[in-house]
């Protein structure tokens, strides 16, 4: 009775098991080559993650040694505006109109949690003036002094509170704009005069916070 199934000799069934076996020798040699090369790879990556990684470290401190050169720089020049000016005003007598007795640099004073250092303050009986001192003057120093010099001084130095109290901003580099707006606001702006010595304060429409 047919089945409708094929009958297979014995030669026949050899032949496909021989068949498959070499297909399955086939298979297991791809597959080993196909781990041989997963563990080649990995062994890529993890030597490009090394290197990776060796590069970032060497970017990093190359960057961290350029910052601290820039850092530097900046420090270095802030520090020269702020002995040129200090040097022009430590003697002064009269700062537009308003006497000096006294004149203090990087003034320093802690109240509680409340501390703050200002770069030079002249003062007399009546009035203080209190210096900012930048190598360049940035716009978001103005709002800076208003909204936090200004009012620590007042909070820190209590026993000036009968005291007329001025402020100035001092740089080799002040744009137009933040010296106009500094103007507004009633501070003097001091300026290095000609590439002397000498300074240039300007404003005679000051205002007395």
């Amino acid at each position: 009775m047919d089945s409708g199934e094929k009958d297979y000799s014995f030669q026949e069934i050899r032949q496909m098991l021989a068949e498959n076996a070499i297909q399955l020798r086939e298979l297991k040699i791809s597959q080993a080559q196909t781990d041989e090369q997963m563990k080649r790879t990995d062994e890529q990556m993890k030597r490009t993650d090394e290197q990776m990684k060796r590069t970032d470290e060497r970017l990093s401190a190359k960057l961290e040694k350029l910052s601290k050169e820039l850092g530097n720089i900046g420090n270095n020049n802030g520090a020269v505006a702020e002995e040129f000016f200090w040097n022009a005003l430590k003697n002064i007598k009269e700062f537009k109109g308003i006497k000096v007795d006294f004149a203090d640099r990087n003034v320093y004073r802690q109240k509680g949690l409340l501390a703050d250092e200002f770069d030079a303050v002249l003062w007399n009986g009546s009035s203080v003036i209190i210096v900012e001192t930048k190598y360049k003057i940035h716009p978001n120093l103005i709002e800076k002094i208003k909204e936090k010099k200004i009012p620590n001084f007042k909070k820190l130095f209590s026993d000036k509170a009968d005291h007329k109290i001025y402020y100035a901003i001092a740089g080799f580099a002040i744009p137009n704009q933040v010296a106009e707006e500094a103007k507004q606001e009633g501070f003097f702006v001091i300026k290095q005069f000609a590439d002397s010595e000498n300074i240039i304060i300007e404003n005679n429409e000051i205002k007395a916070y």
